[in-house]
């Protein structure tokens, strides 16, 4: 699933405990843009997000996905508005595996 967007989401194969590694990384073109213009950028990057969950077409799997980078985002919207993310790193996040539930399929 590609969400066109300020960041690129790869995952991790899962750890021996069954966790997943999320590594996200801001694109080259959101870290060019200025403090002033990151926050309402990310912002209406957010509210994309939300639009495409809501799209009735959309198959549980792919809505899955998108709204655990959805709820990702949402903690992350407020530091990066703040200039606090140093942008050129990768931020690695550990998600707990779900029974049924394989994040490289739903952000493969």
């Amino acid at each position: 699933m590609e969400i066109d967007g300020p960041i690129r989401v790869g995952v991790v194969e899962p750890s021996p405990e069954g966790n997943y590694e999320l590594h996200i990384r801001f694109t080259e073109e959101f870290q060019g843009l200025s403090l002033e213009q990151q926050g309402p950028e990310f912002l209406g990057y957010l509210q994309r997000l939300h639009t495409q969950v809501q799209a009735p077409d959309l198959d549980d799997r792919t809505r899955q996905g998108m709204l655990l980078v959805q709820q990702i985002c949402e903690q992350l919207a407020e530091p990066v508005a703040q200039g606090e993310i140093p942008l050129s790193e990768t931020l690695v996040v550990e998600i707990q595996r779900a029974p049924g539930v394989n994040l490289t399929d739903l952000l493969g």
